[in-house]
């Protein structure tokens, strides 16, 4: 047989070649993905005495840590070993050897530019040889089920990490115009309001010690349900997320409006600890995430999201990433409020599902007040005082009497906006006194 050049696609060409086989399947290849159980399968593999595969086994990448198909290659008999050193791509067969820059993948087999040889009769051992040096190299390193097992969390929270592409950044407008309302001079006099945060400074203190120790717990240690919560008479009622978030340091910072049985559904879902291991990777032996980097960012306001857990739809995923990540997102819990403020900024987007919209308009006002030299507790703060001036003012052109408007919003919390953006509004002169 002589040596014979191919180029893709080559999927019809190996896929007959393991069809033929009967005593040996041996593969070298250091990417794979679920694209390959379309070249080897039960039926085209269930008689072949030696099935054989050396790839990597790497977190960093799904294709180098493709649970699932690695498991369908124990399915169909294959012993598999890990070697992430490896680069060459190598296919043997009993009549067939290929030796190509091809991976085990759809773009490496169909759509890429890729190179196969065909080798000829009088190489066939040499790469055989090759292959069988690699494989005592390799032996130790086996790949079993109960390793996939072990690396199940981690393959979960790499498929939220890599699953979503990130679109373009916003682009800004100009502020929207609403008539008298100078928005500029208003954010203006917010931003450069006189007010002593040291009150909320020093709670910043309190929040970030316990905040610390708990992600600190959770990185060194089995994952406990009663770091986030307990129920009444429980010894660590008083010690958990729960409590924090609801009565402890964290209410004071930035309250939720949210009730005990919305944390609790949380809390105590069988399936928050993957809310954790993707909010905290660390915790299961992956890499942190660096939300400086927009990509990342994007998929992280997507991931966590992403999970099909009862009362875990909006105000809780923007709570848990902004009390994990308090330098990167505002306190600020719907995004109904991200949006009627980034709007008035002047944002250029319109993102449709509810990662999208946490991503664009974080990013848009973060971008915003980038150059306020204020903890983003104290920022958010300064948001609530544009989004409720804004508000107050677009009332205030229908009904005039303020007690009357204030007299409507049933919290506390917010009455003391609309006292604030009373004043605001009075000294830019957008509503009269």
């Amino acid at each position: 047989m002589n040596e014979q050049i191919i180029l893709n696609p080559i999927s019809d060409i190996i896929r007959k070649s393991v069809s033929v086989t009967k005593n040996k399947l041996i593969i070298a290849v250091p990417f794979l993905n679920s694209f390959a159980k379309s070249i080897v399968n039960k039926n085209n593999s269930i008689n072949i005495k030696d099935k054989r595969l050396i790839t990597k086994f790497d977190d960093s990448n799904l294709t180098t840590f493709d649970l699932p198909t690695l498991e369908h290659f124990l399915d169909c008999g294959f012993k598999i070993c890990y070697n992430n050193n490896i680069h060459l791509k190598l296919y043997i067969t009993d009549k067939n050897t290929f030796v190509t820059s091809s991976n085990l993948t759809n773009g490496g087999f169909e759509n890429n530019i890729e190179l196969t040889v065909k080798v000829d009769a009088s190489n066939f051992e040499i790469c055989e040889q090759i292959f069988e040096n690699l494989w005592i190299e390799s032996e130790s390193s086996l790949i079993t089920r109960e390793l996939i097992d072990q690396n199940s969390d981690k393959y979960e929270v790499l498929k939220k990490r890599q699953k979503f592409e990130r679109p373009k950044v916003s682009t800004v407008q100009d502020y929207v115009n609403l008539g008298q309302l100078d928005i500029q001079k208003l954010i203006d006099k917010i931003f450069n309001h006189k007010e002593d945060y040291t009150w909320i400074t020093n709670k910043i203190y309190e929040a970030n010690k316990l905040r610390n120790e708990l992600i600190n717990k959770i990185k060194t240690d089995k994952f406990h349900r009663t770091l986030y919560f307990a129920p009444e008479g429980h010894s660590k009622r008083h010690s958990n997320l729960f409590h924090n978030l609801s009565y402890g340091v964290e209410s004071n910072l930035a309250s939720t409006g949210m009730r005990e049985a919305q944390f609790e559904s949380l809390f105590t879902h069988k399936d928050f600890k993957k809310v954790i291991d993707f909010l905290i990777p660390e915790s299961i032996g992956l890499e942190p995430w660096n939300l400086s980097d927009e990509n990342q960012l994007y998929n992280f306001c997507l991931g966590v999201f992403d999970f099909n857990i009862p009362q875990y739809k909006e105000a809780l995923p923007m709570r848990m990433a902004s009390y994990f990540y308090p330098e990167y997102f505002l306190p600020v819990f719907k995004l109904e409020h991200l949006k009627k403020v980034s709007d008035v900024l002047g944002i250029n987007k319109d993102p449709k599902s509810n990662g999208e919209k946490f991503y664009e308009y974080n990013l848009f006002i973060k971008g915003e007040m980038k150059n306020i030299p204020f903890d983003n507790y104290i920022k958010s703060r300064m948001f609530y005082d544009i989004y409720y001036s804004v508000e107050l003012y677009k009332k205030m052109k229908k009904e005039k009497d303020f007690e009357l408007i204030k007299e409507s919003y049933n919290r506390d919390w917010m009455k003391r906006y609309l006292d604030r953006a009373l004043l605001f509004l009075e000294e830019i002169k957008a509503i009269e006194n």
